[in-house]
């Protein structure tokens, strides 16, 4: 629309051209509702308000127009500021613009450059060429990625060339299947007439922009209106749709199964709290309802130590006599505790005192005691109650369906109360299946496994615990309440304490299981696999290899440059004739030894890890031990794996310090967890002399999967010696091999034969 420059699509024209028909309006934009123009002239006067507002869509479609005129310098100003704006299709117009050399020159280089620049904009046609124009290069691995994203964009002419592609054995049947189905998808979906959220109030039409803000119906969350008066006179004809879509919410949330009972786990052993009132225990002094198994647990504990009666969960000593645990009632329903106010309802009821509560709403329907008799707010509650996970409230839902005649209805309420474990709506359900009621089939009922229904926990204590933090002191059981914070060990992080006397205490029991959890988590991770800590050439993205020869580290801006790259940047500079620069950062090199340092020591001063290292290494080629210490210790203490490994090397060789075995290993341990590969083989070694050849082979296999060369020997000997799997060594063989093939690329062989080539002094 040259009005407000939105793209509507043919449906909502259609849809406007039908209402201004049939009510007689005066033709005007779909969207923004601006009178259409009357002529060419007022229809370029309204893009060119828009262009004037920097309105890229605007800018492309004045640019068209000059294009079709013949007034090609003109279109191309027009197109490039809206390129310049970010827009995708002024992109796709340029680079239209150096294929043809119209008002520009031809220019490759640039076409390609505006085809990239609008595929990753969103550009389908574009993204379609980029594919040609790699076909036409022979990199047909390329074309078919671009025609793959596409064809999943909606683009036909690249789905049709994917079909050639896979006729001819270049498109793996999975990718071509993928494609297809992406495709239908954004076909489907383009398909689509309605919004989630429609845009235009339903009555007048007006569109939400500037200062006019329309607000949704309440019911059906499907129409919007601009005023009260609109939504008024839109009533009749959209009461009944409203009412249907009202109802389809209501039932999608009613319908819902909950995560969970709304009784919740016990707080102490974390699992579900039976159904059956008679299996927990609600405390008056914190209103936690503790299942019988912690509770008997408890009172065991208290008999056997000679204890005063407390709570099993906050440790408050139990109530004496009724009002006393009628006070505590009373204390949390001054703090707004739900439970504890259920709690009161029931024995005001059952001191006779005709209290209402939704829980007796939902034990016994139609009692009308207290209030009077009143379907709907049954309903209602029981509705409210089923919501929030109660099983016996969603039974009786159920019952009350069935008696309405809505058996379907009936059976959803069934199915979940008995996903909940409630028997007696499993019961209901096995009689209508044996009845052979239509609404219920056999996949249709809950399926049971030893009493315990599928969706409840039957996990065992242990388990349950380890998911977990524990809620208790693990000293004095004092649980984490008010202003109560207990503080987690912090070796095995299982267990939590009140106060350091109380983990002292409980040292000499726990120490044994500490020792263990703690090592269990020391190995999870140090044998995760790392990624390199070498990471990728900053210019190629490629990974750099281990090879250091193969690589380099620019010292004005610390970055590590691929040999391929490097070398690439020489031969730009010596064909051009230019100031050798930073392939980086294009910092000029530095002439001499004295400058180099002077760059580094700007990096380091900086804190920058990289640089740290490369001072330490220098000062260690020096002879310069107790700097090049320094120097690594501070880039380890800034998290590189190349300072850990170089001061493993130090205590190793007792250079400048004392040999040290446990910190030789602690910072080759630090080093392999970074991704250090020689770290990480070298801590097999480590483990082959103590006799752990099974740690040693792990490290092994994560090394040889980093690219080391040296662990891959190390695995084949094992292989042979029956040490290490079938699988284990395929598995790091293939790894090791991707990881190779990934840091190759023809500059990188390019460097790598101008390196051969070069004389050797």
């Amino acid at each position: 629309m040259s009005c407000c420059s939105k793209i509507i699509c043919n449906g909502c024209v259609h849809s406007n051209d039908i209402r201004i028909y049939q009510e007689k309006l005066v033709s005007a934009c779909p969207f923004c509702r601006h009178l259409d123009p009357k002529t060419k002239d007022e229809e370029i006067k309204n893009i060119m308000k828009r262009v004037n507002a920097n309105d890229p869509v605007a800018m492309v479609q004045m640019g068209l127009r000059r294009y079709e005129d013949g007034d090609y310098d003109s279109a191309f100003k027009y197109v490039n500021k809206a390129a310049e704006l970010g827009d995708a299709g002024a992109h796709y117009q340029l680079a239209c613009f150096h294929f043809e050399g119209k008002g520009v020159e031809k220019d490759l280089k640039k076409e390609v450059y505006h085809l990239e620049q609008a595929a990753i904009g969103g550009h389908p046609l574009a993204r379609y060429n980029l594919g040609a124009n790699e076909k036409n290069n022979g990199r047909m691995d390329r074309a078919v990625k671009h025609w793959i994203i596409a064809a999943k964009l909606g683009y036909d002419a690249s789905l049709d060339a994917l079909k050639g592609g896979y006729e001819d054995g270049l498109v793996s049947k999975e990718d071509f299947a993928a494609a297809l189905r992406a495709h239908q998808d954004t076909i489907e979906a383009m398909k689509k007439g309605e919004a989630d959220m429609m845009m235009c109030c339903a009555s007048c039409g007006t569109a939400e922009v500037d200062d006019i803000k329309l607000k949704t119906c309440t019911a059906c969350k499907s129409v919007r209106y601009c005023s009260v008066k609109c939504q008024r006179e839109h009533r009749p004809q959209h009461k009944r749709a409203c009412k249907k879509r009202a109802a389809e919410l209501h039932d999608e949330i009613l319908f819902k199964q909950p995560e969970s009972s709304h009784e919740g786990d016990c707080p102490i052993c974390c699992l579900p709290i039976s159904l059956d009132q008679k299996k927990s225990t609600l405390m008056s002094c914190c209103s936690k309802i503790i299942c019988n198994g912690c509770v008997h647990s408890n009172d065991i504990r208290i008999y056997q130590e000679k204890l005063v009666s407390a709570c099993p969960f906050c440790r408050h000593l139990d109530p004496k006599t009724k009002d006393e645990e009628i006070k505590n009632i009373m204390k949390r329903v001054n703090a707004n505790d739900p439970v504890a106010m259920v709690q009161m309802g029931l024995r005001r009821y059952e001191d006779g005192i005709m209290t209402v509560h939704l829980n007796m709403l939902i034990k016994q329907p139609n009692w009308g005691k207290g209030v009077e008799k009143d379907l709907k707010k049954e309903v209602y509650h029981l509705e409210q109650a089923a919501i929030g996970g109660h099983p016996l409230a969603r039974y009786n839902l159920g019952a009350n369906e069935k008696n309405n005649g809505r058996m379907d209805r009936a059976v959803k309420h069934w199915i979940i109360a008995a996903k909940l474990g409630y028997d007696a709506s499993l019961d209901a359900l096995k009689g209508g299946y044996e009845d052979g009621l239509e609404a219920i089939s056999l996949s249709l009922l809950p399926t049971t496994t030893g009493g315990a229904y599928l969706t409840m926990s039957t996990k065992n204590l242990e388990e349950q615990a380890a998911d977990m933090m524990m809620m208790c002191c693990a000293s004095c059981g004092t649980a984490e309440v008010d202003d109560i914070k207990l503080k987690t060990c912090t070796a095995c992080k299982s267990v939590r304490y009140c106060s350091v006397k109380c983990q002292r205490d409980h040292r000499p029991q726990h120490k044994r299981a500490c020792k263990k959890r703690a090592a269990e988590l020391h190995d999870e991770i140090l044998f995760k696999q790392p990624s390199s800590y070498l990471g990728d050439c900053p210019i190629c993205f490629l990974p750099l290899p281990l090879d250091e020869t193969k690589s380099t580290m620019m010292t004005c801006c610390s970055k590590v440059i691929c040999g391929g790259c490097y070398h690439s940047n020489d031969v730009r500079i010596h064909q051009a004739s230019l100031e050798r620069t930073c392939p980086f950062c294009r910092h000029p090199a530095p002439k001499s030894k004295d400058e180099e340092i002077k760059n580094i020591m700007k990096r380091v001063e900086l804190n920058d890890p990289v640089a740290t290292l490369q001072m330490g290494i220098r000062h260690n080629k020096a002879g310069d031990y107790d700097g090049a210490f320094q120097y690594a210790k501070k880039a380890a203490s800034l998290g590189d794996a190349g300072g850990h490994y170089e001061l493993s090397i130090f205590y190793l060789e007792g250079q400048c310090v004392e040999k040290d075995e446990k910190k030789e290993v602690y910072h080759l341990e630090k080093a392999a967890i970074g991704g250090d590969a020689i770290a990480r083989h070298n801590l097999g070694a480590v483990e082959k002399n103590n006799g752990r050849m099974d740690r040693a082979v792990k490290h092994w296999i994560i090394a040889a999967k980093l690219g080391c060369d040296a662990s891959l020997d190390n695995l084949k000997v094992c292989f042979r010696g029956g040490l290490v799997t079938k699988e284990d060594f395929a598995a790091a063989l293939r790894a090791h091999q991707a990881v190779i093939e990934a840091t190759k690329s023809p500059q990188r062989e390019a460097a790598e034969e101008a390196r051969k080539e070069r004389p050797t002094a």
